[in-house]
């Protein structure tokens, strides 16, 4: 099961775009390519404590994002949720 799709085409259960709390703050263009802001938000979640205390509400869930086909910080999120205890 796709843990991340386009939340235009496909159902999901979270939405994770730049009008929630789990939006990426680093856009593609002024701070770098798309894998660039993926990994400056790999970096950067960790230091949100708000968000590592909430990553339950994604654990096993589908995430719905804007980037689908393409790579996501919803890809981050998900493997941060699913591999909390």
């Amino acid at each position: 099961m796709r843990r991340v799709v386009h939340c235009k085409h496909e159902p999901y259960d979270v939405l994770i775009d730049r009008r929630t709390k789990w939006g990426n703050p680093f856009r593609i263009g002024p701070d770098g390519t798309r894998e660039d802001v993926i990994e400056k938000y790999r970096q950067w979640l960790p230091m949100q404590p708000h968000l590592m205390a909430a990553l339950h509400e994604l654990k096993g869930k589908v995430l719905g994002c804007w980037c689908d086909p393409f790579p996501c910080h919803g890809d981050v999120l998900a493997e941060f949720a699913n591999r909390e205890g």
